[in-house]
């Protein structure tokens, strides 16, 4: 009997030095721990968005703007996931091109948008562009089609390539790659894009 009382005394000793050393090993190994993950926050933040409105302006003229329903903001690549985006070129005030889009994203440093899903673009004057993704750099920078890009200009042609360029002063086209089109007499096509 006495034999084993011993022996539950050294397992019982083990185990309470077993626990005690695991503690002290734990704190010593995050005893910075908490601290760098405060200091590494604030470089990660992420901001879930409803209903953004981004715009971009330049001597009280506004150049485009972006309406999105919902997206997040990641604060370390200071970029902005958006979803269901519905957007306005302007020119001298008037709205020269309208756009939709299911997703896209606006990087915050290089003032970049990028449309990607079931993007579908109107010009004043009539004329539909529709492709898989879409890219500008602001009211500068023509704005590129990619992928499966269709063009229907006012009854009258339609276009099908592989990319596109949109001039930003919202007026020409200009088709690159292997393209297909088809010229109509005016009124004489019904076809959606």
């Amino acid at each position: 009997m006495q034999k084993r009382k011993i022996a539950y005394i050294v397992i019982l000793s083990l185990i309470v030095i077993g626990c005690v050393w695991a503690f002290i090993a734990a704190g010593v190994i995050t005893k910075n721990f908490k601290k760098e993950v405060l200091q590494n926050a604030g470089e990660q933040q992420e901001l879930n968005i409803k209903n953004l409105i981004i715009t971009e302006t330049k001597n009280d003229e506004k150049y485009w703007e972006l309406y999105a329903e919902s997206g997040y903001y990641d604060n370390k690549n200071k970029v902005a996931i958006l979803y269901d985006l519905i957007g306005n070129f302007y020119d001298k005030g008037e709205v020269v091109l309208s756009m939709v889009s299911t997703k896209g994203t606006f990087e915050e440093t290089t003032k970049k948008v990028i449309l990607y899903d079931d993007t579908y673009f109107i010009y004043k004057d009539g004329t539909e562009v529709k492709a898989d993704r879409f890219v500008w750099k602001g009211k500068d920078e023509d704005i590129t089609a990619q992928g499966d890009v269709m063009i229907r200009r006012s009854g009258e042609i339609k276009t099908f390539s592989d990319k596109a360029i949109l001039t930003n002063n919202m007026k020409t086209l200009k088709i690159i790659g292997r393209s297909k089109t088809v010229l109509y007499n005016k009124g004489n096509f019904d076809g959606k894009l």
